[in-house]
């Protein structure tokens, strides 16, 4: 059998779900209130004025930026506290907080292929880019899950 694409999984798919995308330039409140949107996902692309794909935030990253400054155990005061994320989440953009290493895919590519690297890279969720660097889609581990299990590994 030949191995299915990016594109045959997504043609495949019922249903069509928003892209979690935030410009590089979106303040970091931006960033949380797309990734807390709707399902509460676990990434958000970053794109630049292009539409093009320039890195991912993950809700790992957020944790670790915004949650910082409560454990810290130096700071006590909640009020310094409150002032320092309200700060931060008017000055820190996406850009700055960004993974700009983080993989994508593109649509053309084996499903192979993508689990092969979504297993190196130990991620979930990987960004479908068509040719010209634009996000086009959101392909994750439970997409391909629910693959496995209705056609079994030879699609693979």
């Amino acid at each position: 059998m030949e191995k299915l694409t990016v594109r045959d999984l997504l043609d495949t798919l019922s249903h069509c779900v928003e892209l979690p995308i935030v410009a590089t330039e979106n303040p970091l409140k931006e960033v949380v209130q797309v990734m807390v949107k709707g399902h509460r996902r676990r990434i958000v692309y970053v794109v630049d004025a292009y539409n093009k794909f320039k890195g991912a935030i993950t809700l790992e990253d957020l944790k670790n930026v915004i949650f910082h400054y409560y454990l810290d155990s130096r700071v006590r005061d909640v009020l310094v506290v409150t002032q320092h994320i309200e700060e931060l989440f008017t000055s820190e953009k996406a850009f700055d907080i960004m993974n700009p290493d983080y993989i994508a895919c593109f649509e053309d590519e084996t499903l192979h292929d993508i689990i092969v690297r979504m297993n190196q890279w130990n991620v979930l969720d990987i960004p479908v880019l068509n040719r010209e660097g634009r996000v086009i889609a959101d392909l994750d581990i439970l997409c391909l899950l629910e693959l496995w299990l209705k056609k079994g590994d030879e699609v693979f």
